[in-house]
């Protein structure tokens, strides 16, 4: 019977409390709305900034082998200057002259002076005469492609009229087997001439020696005049084609000479 009476009471008590809350509540508030937050990343200017420097993109390397060719100098040679005209009307001379002698020569020829002869031919021999008084002078006249040259030699007589010239063919032979003694004058020796020259007797001839010859030069004029005070020798000198293909310019170099003391 007793537990009954709590159980009645106990409920009784909780309906009291249930109404009076129920009669005492108020009106809830408008709801607040939710706050978003913005997170602002704040950078702070006394610090530096550090910035990372883009890294380029580098090709691959390839590996390659370099090959260096190098190509000798080699030296140039200047051309030679052309070849004088075969036609003399086309050749402009000019006139040497000296106290022995004169001569007209292309004018395009290089002239040189010395005290010795570059031909150790014909009566460019030099030897010690006792007839002769040194020093001997020598006249070279050579041509721009050094194919050609006129020498001359011009020697003094130690007495005036001490030697005169005998130019006999004979004359000739002797002095060609002087110089060439394992060859026959009569096979290369030729165009002989005997003539007066002024108050002098002069001669000329030829020497022309087969192409390849291992003498130098191969082909020759040589002029001889002996006059009372000195003897004088003058010569075309070039190699057997030349000698052909000039004969005319050397004719009219030869025919032009002149010596000073048979005028």
């Amino acid at each position: 019977m007793r537990n009954y009476s709590g159980i009645f009471l106990a409920s009784l008590f909780i309906a009291v409390i249930c109404t009076v809350g129920c009669t005492n509540q108020t009106a809830p508030e408008a709801p607040v709305p939710a706050l978003t937050l913005t997170t602002q990343a704040q950078i702070r200017t006394d610090q530096p900034v550090i910035t990372t420097p883009a890294i380029p993109t580098l090709p691959s390397t390839v590996a390659t082998t370099l090959t260096v060719t190098t190509t000798p100098v080699v030296p140039t040679t200047p051309p030679l200057p052309p070849a004088d005209p075969t036609d003399v009307s086309r050749v402009n001379f000019s006139l040497y002259s000296d106290s022995d002698f004169s001569v007209e020569y292309p004018s395009t020829w290089i002239t040189a002076t010395s005290m010795y002869t570059p031909y150790p031919v014909g009566p460019f021999y030099l030897y010690d005469d006792p007839r002769l008084t040194p020093p001997y002078r020598v006249v070279t006249i050579t041509s721009p492609d050094n194919t050609k040259k006129f020498v001359s030699l011009t020697q003094d007589f130690e007495q005036a009229g001490y030697f005169s010239l005998n130019p006999t063919i004979d004359w000739c032979k002797a002095m060609f087997q002087r110089d060439y003694r394992d060859l026959s004058a009569a096979n290369y020796l030729g165009n002989y001439k005997y003539f007066s020259t002024g108050t002098a007797m002069a001669s000329t001839y030829d020497v022309l020696l087969p192409e390849g010859t291992r003498y130098y030069p191969s082909a020759y004029t040589i002029k001889a005049v002996i006059t009372q005070r000195h003897a004088f020798y003058c010569g075309f000198f070039t190699d057997t084609k030349n000698f052909s293909t000039y004969r005319n310019l050397k004719d009219v170099m030869i025919s032009s000479v002149k010596t000073a003391d048979t005028l």
